[in-house]
Order: C-alpha cells, then structure tokens, then sequence
C-alpha cells in the first residue's frame, strides 16, 4: 500500500523535511517536500497528494491557514498538522478544522510512522469506497435484471 500513497511535506525547516522526506522514502511511500505554504498550495494544484504533514509556525502563511486552504480543493488530502509549540489550543482547533492528527516535534519516529500507516489506511479505504460508488452507479436499473422464481409446492 505505501507505494500507491503520496506524502507532501510542509516545513521551513530543511533539515525536518529532510528527515522526513528520507524517512518515509526508505518506507516505500512517494514523497515530495515544500519549505512553505504559498509553495505546497501550488503543488497541491498541479498533483494529487494523499496525505500532507504541515508545520503550523511557517513564515508568511501558516499551516492552519493552509489546512483551511487545502480544504477548498476538489480532492482534499489527509491533513496532519505538526509543531514544536504545542498548545491545546491549536491542537482542539487543528482537529475541529478537520485534521486528521495533531504532532508535536521531536517525532517518536515509531509514532510517527504508525500514523502515517493509519493515514494511508483511511486513504486506501476512502478510494475503495469511490469505487464502490462508481461501481454501484453503473449497474442497469431494477427494471432491467430479468430473473426467475421457482416455487416449490409442500
């Protein structure tokens, strides 16, 4: 599953991009990063993302007001929202605003890890379910099945 999913990594950090970009590399997924938010939007536009890992302090745009951003896309990505100043605040708002998760750096590389697993999860599943869909609206109508009914006489 993680060759099929696409992460976009939104930090003015390099060196956290970095780490992440390689990490989540190394576990099989695609990946692409973005120093800041103005720049992440655009890429947003051009290419489907599955999942975004977005710092909220970021110069110039913010990742909450990215995230809100991000929302008004026809194809919305799983947000998940990461910062070194944690505050209840913000990770009630995150959530509220319809985040998927809320980190705070530095990364539990294994907590980390087994959220982007859960993420891809909900991806794979929400695809599973547009084909569903697509297939269910393809069916003839009711009115077309032609079957038999045999009774049997006790």
């Amino acid at each position: 599953m993680p060759n099929r999913v696409s992460i976009l990594i939104v930090d003015d950090e390099e060196s956290v991009r970095d780490s992440l970009y390689n990490w989540f590399l190394d576990d099989g997924y695609r990946v692409e990063t973005s120093e800041n938010a103005k720049k992440a939007l655009s890429l947003l536009h051009e290419k489907e993302f599955a999942i975004v890992l977005a710092d909220i302090k970021m110069p110039g745009m913010d990742g909450m007001e990215m995230h809100r951003r991000i929302r008004a896309l026809p194809k919305v990505p799983i947000v998940i929202i990461m910062t070194a100043f944690a505050s209840v605040d913000t990770a009630v708002q995150a959530l509220k605003e319809g985040a998927f998760d809320y980190v705070t750096k530095p990364f539990d590389p294994d907590d980390l890890s087994h959220l982007i697993r859960n993420a891809a999860t909900q991806v794979a599943l929400k695809a599973e379910n547009e084909n569903l869909k697509q297939s269910m609206s393809t069916l003839v109508d009711v009115e077309d099945i032609i079957g038999a009914v045999s009774y049997t006489h006790l």
